[in-house]
């Protein structure tokens, strides 16, 4: 019963995730935003949401101790996941199309390599305002964390390129309107983040049943666990965008969803919590910062955005999950 309810859950996620995705498409239509704005923002934002309840509810209602290790493991989680296996996935789609469109990425360059620059310059103070132990330190940090996040908003926001697709795949909501009404656009957002956030959050509660019985230390299940259903969203944007060659969409979703954590929820852990990131914790960004410096490097070197360094990226998950294994054991 319980593989079938995880499936069910999964299922709805990625349902969710499709009407969510043809929802955006038709916001960044009507709006005229560029498709990176469109990803960056508003996709990123909103399939951000169900990690950020996550870390709420765990480190601003509940408080308790084992709440606050299970809120900071899905604050730093979230990051992690995505600079590896999201990162990976989207290489190996691309990686796997049929020629003449194999081994090619169709996203901005400029746009990809500013995002991941500030990404890289984000997750690093984060991570290294662990090791100060002065609130107002902290404090301080929260506000740069914050502030570099508004310049990522400004910058895809003022891009002066107009990228928007005139015509996205009808409607959801309304299959036979050629050109949906605003409102029904928004229902469908809302109605789509409303499934996603259920469905993920059943999902992590059937999960969590599953890391209790097995006496798994909270921190190590929220890195691992959480994420997992937590990130299903992009995961399953990613596949449905990459998929439909709308590339651009799917790095910018991940790159605006990285941010987001990143200057947020850190934002939210460095002010509710002492920020003792525990060396699990630590290694998880890591990784994550060697992954995508890696795609930075890459890209930098070659001048262009290739798929290679993205499935390369997956190899700091994999890494991780060893030593943690084997620590354990």
């Amino acid at each position: 019963m319980l593989v079938l309810a995880l499936a069910a859950t999964v299922l709805l996620v990625l349902a969710a995730s499709d009407a969510f995705t043809n929802a955006v498409e038709w916001l960044g239509a009507k709006l005229d935003l560029t498709r990176s704005a469109a990803g960056a923002i508003v996709a990123a934002i909103g399939s951000s949401l169900p990690e950020s309840i996550v870390a709420i509810v765990a480190l601003l209602v509940l408080r308790d101790a084992r709440s606050q290790a299970i809120g900071i493991g899905a604050v730093v989680g979230a990051p992690f996941m995505l600079g590896t296996v999201v990162f990976c996935l989207i290489g190996a789609i691309a990686l796997c199309r049929p020629q003449p469109a194999r081994g090619a990425l169709h996203a901005p360059l400029g746009p990809t390599l500013f995002g991941m620059a500030l990404f890289f310059g984000s997750f690093a103070l984060a991570l290294g305002a662990s090791f100060v132990p002065s609130r107002s330190a902290h404090a301080i940090a929260a506000v740069i964390l914050c502030s570099m996040y508004v310049v990522y908003l400004v910058y895809h926001l003022r891009a002066e390129q107009q990228e928007s697709e005139p015509s996205p795949p009808r409607l959801r909501l309304a299959p036979r309107a050629p050109d949906p009404h605003m409102a029904l656009v928004i229902a469908q957002l809302l109605i789509a983040l409303g499934v996603t956030v259920l469905a993920s959050r059943w999902f992590v509660l059937a999960i969590g049943k599953v890391a209790a019985s097995l006496g798994l230390a909270p921190l190590i299940v929220s890195l691992f666990l959480s994420p997992i259903a937590t990130e299903l969203p992009e995961a399953s944007n990613v596949m449905l965008w990459m998929r439909r060659r709308e590339d651009g969409l799917a790095v910018a979703n991940v790159l605006g969803a990285m941010m987001f954590q990143t200057s947020i929820a850190c934002s939210l852990g460095l002010l509710a919590t002492p920020w003792r990131l525990a060396p699990s914790a630590l290694a998880a960004g890591v990784a994550a910062l060697l992954a995508v410096g890696l795609v930075i490097v890459w890209t930098l070197v070659r001048r262009r955005l290739g798929p290679v360094p993205f499935v390369i990226a997956g190899a700091g998950y994999v890494g991780y999950v060893v030593a943690v294994i084997w620590l354990l054991h």
